[in-house]
């Protein structure tokens, strides 16, 4: 019977563990609840690529019901459905790393799924917002449109860096550009705030059922948009400083 410490001592390596645990939803919430998900999978032949491509599938099945819901039951079951993205996000890594079944594509599938959900997480949101008015959004008179225009660009606003970042680093050959953004493991208290705040797999996404709970769709969007956008200067800034 395969068990979660073995799941856990197979797939988490003391020097990952160190830099992992910043990300506290992540690391104490939803990798546990990713072991429990691999258990089932361990006793199949499906390959991590496999789940990686599955990942796909409730990201997408949830950002079309924030588009036709407009009713806090129907959001929760799109957050849901991001949720179970998060976790198969965990179970293809964590089914590689236990049958050593590694390949050159593996971190091009699990990454591609990452960046699908990093866009439609708070496109999400500015939809939902947009069909489901807040007290912030009536008080302040924005317009609908306005809402889900924030949420697309809060989404393209946490992509943007990750994208410039891998062109600097292809461009230069400069493999340490941006090391200080990657290395979650020595981040000082305001890194770590920023990383718990914008992770799609950790703060972002507890905060996003905590906002279509009570009713604030509309400040999550909207501070997010802020955020995230804060977020990217200060990301570009660190790549495209001069050495």
């Amino acid at each position: 019977m395969i068990t979660i410490k073995q799941i856990a001592e197979k797939s988490m390596t003391e020097e990952k563990r160190r830099s992992a645990k910043n990300d506290i939803f992540a690391f104490y919430i939803g990798r546990p609840l990713s072991y429990i998900l691999t258990i089932p999978f361990l006793y199949t032949n499906i390959k991590p690529n496999t789940v990686s491509l599955i990942s796909f599938i409730p990201q997408i099945i949830g950002f079309v019901l924030f588009c036709v819901t407009h009713s806090i039951s129907g959001a929760i079951a799109g957050w849901f459905l991001f949720f179970l993205w998060n976790l198969l996000d965990g179970v293809d890594g964590n089914i590689a790393r236990f049958k050593r079944e590694f390949s050159r594509l593996g971190s091009v599938y699990d990454a591609a799924s990452g960046y699908m959900a990093c866009a439609l997480t708070f496109f999400s949101m500015g939809i939902a917002a947009a069909h489901m008015p807040g007290v912030f959004s009536q008080i302040l008179h924005l317009d609908r449109e306005l809402l889900i225009i924030a949420g697309g660009l809060s989404g393209i606003f946490t992509l943007f860096p990750r994208l410039v970042l891998h062109k600097a680093k292809t461009a230069t050959g400069g493999e340490d550009i941006g090391e200080d953004l990657m290395d979650r493991e020595h981040y000082d208290l305001f890194h770590i705030v920023a990383l718990n705040l914008k992770s799609v797999t950790g703060g972002a996404q507890a905060l996003m059922l905590v906002a279509i709970v009570a009713g604030i769709t509309d400040l999550y969007t909207i501070c997010y948009f802020f955020f995230n956008m804060l977020v990217m200067l200060v990301s570009l800034r660190s790549i495209l400083k001069e050495k």
